[in-house]
């Protein structure tokens, strides 16, 4: 069965184990380990830097995976800033309710004595929150900034020159790819085919060093570059580190809560076969950092490999769980609504309209009608929106829930890889 059938058997642990110490071995990093970098405490960073010195002769990224990091490192280093601002703002949050909410109360009339409890207790408030407001102003002194020195992107710089791969030779290359996307998207042939709904945004394609390129063959292209790399006749195996918690890239199963078991047996098969190797084996940045500290012997601590892991955890349990919420919440409000929620295609194509979103916002009844016809015929043809199920979604704005749901529809986007939930940027993946 083995030999017939490869993709589908993980290496065992001794082949495994044998091929980190192996020069053979090549360790590859996909774009979103690198940007991760950039929420974890800072020594979850420092131990995933002292492992990568310690295999600085066998780390590579594909040109792709340099690119997207480079596109995309300031819109990570600005959500990851803006944090802190949110925080602050909580935090002022707090004081409002005492300066507002409470005083409508009149409880200096009603309970004179309570109100003199509540008045301490504010002050006590005060205090802990100007307290803790100077922690925060210490950490975020230590973030990157848009503007200023980025020591993330310096170590990376150094412990990555030389060990990138080349650029597309001709636009005729990447063209040719986005063929072979397109048909391998159709059959769900990882990886790649849950960012099919990149191709329908309005900064689907970009230009670089005179390449025109299609976000939603990212993935693809990372796994086409990383192939090619595999041929060199010195590479015996490949460790692929990926925070990409997709099902196109992982063998994911229910089995009392989502659990992902190892790469798709497709992407096994094909390497292994393309690139003639013997051994290709996925890590998040959590397994990477824990079986480095097992295998290379390297004080690595059990904070950063929890860090790690918990948002590669909370990124796939999201994902189901934040979708089941919003479709409850859509057939709550709306049960005609039902067949155009389930409908995973509309989902994502919806909240990833610029366009719908302004309509949405501008209550146009109008302008949704109009996009909805010309835009997703398709994605449509068998739910019948017409100008009562439009008001619809415009009467959906004036629920007091409205907020919640669109921060979920944004939070579904991120676990899916699909943008950040703040910002609706690029993915991928965190």
């Amino acid at each position: 069965m083995k030999s017939v059938f490869p993709g589908f058997y993980n290496p065992s642990d001794d082949a495994l184990n044998a091929a980190w110490k192996d020069e053979g071995t090549l360790f590859v990093f996909d774009t979103n380990t690198l940007l991760n970098l950039y929420g974890y405490a800072a020594q979850t960073r420092a131990d995933f830097f002292s492992i990568l010195n310690l295999l600085s002769e066998k780390i590579w990224i594909p040109y792709h995976v340099g690119l997207e990091y480079q596109r995309r490192r300031l819109s990570v280093v600005r959500d990851e800033k803006a944090i802190f601002k949110k925080v602050e703002g909580l935090l002022d949050k707090i004081n409002k309710i005492f300066d507002s909410e409470f005083n409508e109360l009149a409880l200096n009339r009603r309970f004179p004595t309570l109100h003199d409890n509540t008045e301490k207790l504010h002050k006590d408030i005060r205090k802990h929150i100007a307290d803790y407001k100077k922690s925060l102003s210490h950490w975020d002194k230590k973030q990157p900034c848009v503007r200023g020195h980025d020591e993330i992107r310096e170590k990376l710089n150094t412990l990555f020159d030389g060990k990138i791969g080349e650029p597309p030779e001709s636009q005729d290359i990447l063209d040719e790819m986005f063929k072979e996307g397109e048909n391998r998207y159709k059959h769900k042939v990882p990886p790649g085919y849950k960012d099919a709904s990149k191709g329908n945004k309005d900064d689907s394609r970009f230009v670089y060093s005179g390449l025109e390129y299609d976000r939603q063959y990212g993935d693809l292209i990372v796994w086409k570059q990383l192939i090619e790399k595999s041929k060199e006749e010195n590479i015996k195996a490949v460790i692929f580190v990926t925070d990409d918690a997709k099902e196109d890239w992982w063998y994911v199963i229910n089995s009392r809560g989502e659990k992902s078991i190892g790469p798709r047996a497709e992407l096994r098969e094909e390497i292994c076969k393309e690139g003639a190797i013997e051994i290709f084996a996925m890590y998040n940045t959590s397994g990477f950092l824990d079986s480095g500290r097992k295998l290379l012997e390297v004080d690595i601590k059990e904070e950063s490999i929890s860090d790690a892991g918990e948002y590669f955890d909370n990124k796939v349990r999201l994902r189901e769980l934040l979708k089941n919420q919003f479709l409850n919440d859509i057939n709550k409000y709306n049960k005609s609504f039902a067949s155009f929620a389930l409908s995973q295609r509309a989902l994502k194509e919806l909240q990833g309209h610029n366009e719908l979103k302004k309509a949405l916002d501008n209550n146009s009844l109008s302008k949704l009608k109009d996009i909805l016809d010309k835009s997703y015929s398709d994605s449509f043809k068998d739910i019948p929106l017409g100008n009562d199920s439009i008001q619809e979604l415009i009467n959906l704005r004036r629920y007091s829930e409205l907020d919640e749901l669109r921060k979920r529809i944004k939070l579904i986007s991120a676990s899916m890889g699909e943008g950040n939930p703040e910002t609706d940027e690029e993915d991928d993946e965190p």
